[in-house]
């Protein structure tokens, strides 16, 4: 199939479209030409410092035009996983986006849960180890996310791996992000698409043994995790259909 015959593309966006503060190059002209060309276009994230609203509005503000429906964050998967087992109380790791996304299905975050969700926290300390050391030991802890790290526009941060890697010292925890059974069944619900005639792109093994386990064609941008030598040792999920240097090299092969 040619690029241009499919009709839905799925974009992550950390070290996929932006570092944060600043789009990477071809972005804004690469969303521009699908959506002039009446393709639908969507993101998906694992980072949960932003709730799907505040993602439309920092994309648009960037000049990436989208709506809060477009989008899905883990902490949407989250919010909607714990609500489907009617989760009551929840002790969250994280920030706004995390909170926002889980309040909003009038489930009380407090200290006083046997259940944790564990996000990207730049203010994560000792007092919230101990915590999570007490609800693993009673309870269940999920993450959602195994990014190594956060990327901003000059540096890379720590990401929720290390969060992660600082509470499985008393437990096991479970994945909801990308590239989890959890994650991809909520997606299903979240999107109707047609995954003979979508791409889901990343930068991420994770991104991609996600769509091709979705059923769609992937792609893999060389802008973050990904590289050539990651790509020679990739199992056969983690093999993208298509491998791009920069994402306008997708723009050209479309127009």
């Amino acid at each position: 199939m040619e690029l241009n015959d499919y009709r839905n593309f799925f974009f992550d966006l950390d070290r996929t479209l932006w570092n944060w503060d600043t789009t990477l190059i071809g972005a804004e002209d690469l969303i521009d030409t699908l959506n002039d060309a009446g393709k639908n276009v969507y993101f998906h994230t694992d980072n949960t410092l932003l709730s799907r609203k505040a993602y439309a509005e920092k994309l648009s503000s960037m000049g990436i035009r989208t709506k809060e429906e477009n989008i899905i964050t883990s902490g949407y998967v989250a919010g909607e996983l714990l609500s489907k087992i009617n989760t009551k109380k929840v002790y969250t790791v994280g920030e706004q986006g995390l909170v926002e996304e889980i309040n909003s299905r009038d489930i009380e975050i407090t200290e006083e849960a046997s259940t944790a969700v564990l996000g990207l926290d730049r203010n994560f300390n000792y007092s919230k180890i101990e915590k999570c050391k007490e609800i693993i030991e009673k309870g269940h802890v999920y993450t959602c996310s195994t990014e190594k790290t956060f990327a901003r526009e000059n540096k890379q941060l720590p990401g929720p791996s290390a969060i992660n890697s600082a509470v499985t010292e008393y437990g096991n925890v479970e994945n909801i992000g990308k590239p989890s059974e959890k994650y991809r069944k909520v997606f299903k619900e979240y999107f109707d698409y047609f995954p003979g005639k979508s791409m889901f792109i990343g930068d991420r093994t994770a991104d991609i043994e996600t769509g091709n386990k979705l059923g769609m064609s992937t792609a893999a941008v060389l802008s973050g995790e990904i590289n050539e030598k990651k790509l020679k040792k990739a199992e056969d999920e983690q093999v993208p259909d298509y491998v791009l240097t920069g994402l306008h090299k997708l723009r050209r092969r479309i127009i």
